[in-house]
């Protein structure tokens, strides 16, 4: 069987790892699953320029939007005034929001081939939600949603280069 070598781990000596049930089923059933890495399934690791991006430079980057994201953000710890970047993702949950959005001006945001679009795109497919003390000091605030100019132009330049979807764009 091929694996994946960075997902399976040793447990009481034994080589495991985590399987979905319906790739479960399948190899029970004898048969390859379709999601199968030996199924030409695997597309490679994630170069290096996109995945150190945070959600906002993903979106930076996108040549399409979601019609928002919304996150939703405290400390792991209830009453915690600093919060603590290595363990941001235990203390980040998530759940389904509706928004009102201005389509209109996503809209306009997204027509054309200028990339990296206008930071407005941000504030109209982001909402963030901040679960807290009041009068929560900036520094203690995770820096997922913060954008490095260099990051965005490396990746923009990396897709240009990469990726026939993004050959007619233009990096301003």
């Amino acid at each position: 069987m091929l694996l994946y070598k960075p997902t399976v781990f040793q447990r009481d000596g034994e080589l495991c790892g985590n399987i979905c049930h319906d790739c479960l089923s399948d190899l029970m059933s004898n048969k390859l699953p379709k999601f199968a890495l030996a199924n030409n399934m695997w597309i490679g690791n994630i170069p290096q320029e996109l995945s150190i991006l945070s959600l906002p430079e993903r979106i930076l980057v996108s040549l399409y939007y979601p019609a928002a994201y919304v996150v939703k953000l405290y400390p792991k710890r209830k009453g915690a005034i600093h919060w603590d970047p290595r363990s941001l993702n235990y203390g980040v949950h998530s759940n389904v929001s509706t928004y009102h959005l201005n389509t209109s001006d996503v809209a306009k945001m997204v027509d054309g081939q200028l990339l990296p679009p206008t930071p407005r795109i941000l504030t109209a497919t982001i909402g963030v939600t901040i679960i807290g003390p009041k009068n929560l000091p900036e520094r203690c605030m995770p820096s997922m949603l913060i954008v490095s100019q260099h990051r965005v132009r490396c990746a923009l330049q990396f897709l240009k280069h990469e990726n026939p979807l993004y050959h007619n764009t233009t990096i301003q």
